[in-house]
């Protein structure tokens, strides 16, 4: 069985640890068009007030380790470009080389994160007290 998850940081690895957790025997890939599979977002303001001096110690996982702990492989900076459900295989696009692939699978996740959203009548301009 092959599991394939799009994106990664809090969710996609998850999904990726707790399915390595269920089965052993399964090939689990994820791909990531970002550069880092983690990171601590939390963090980001004692980077900001000089507390975390290098914003790379902000990131304590990377696509090694996750290999390593896990046996995921991690392609990070990987856009998938195409899903075909009907024949359950996916265009992936290497965005360093712009070389692209086909990759079949058994089970599609996707945890690509969401977008904010400001529903109808804020959205109509600014104010000072609604955020994202």
């Amino acid at each position: 069985m092959k599991i394939i998850v799009i994106g990664s940081v809090a969710a996609g690895t998850s999904v990726a640890a707790k399915a390595r957790r269920n089965t052993e025997e399964a090939e689990i890939v994820v791909y990531d068009q970002g550069k880092d599979i983690s990171y601590s977002v939390c963090g980001i303001p004692y980077q900001i007030g000089g507390e975390v001096e290098e914003l790379s110690a902000l990131t304590p996982r990377d696509a090694v380790w996750f290999k390593k702990r896990y046996n995921v492989s991690v392609f990070t900076e990987h856009k998938v470009t195409k899903v075909d459900h009907t024949n359950k295989q996916l265009e992936v696009t290497d965005l360093v080389s712009g070389e692209k692939k086909l990759e079949n699978y058994d089970v599609l996740v996707f945890a690509t994160g969401a977008s904010p959203f400001t529903p109808p009548p804020f959205n109509q301009k600014e104010y000072d007290n609604v955020f994202q």
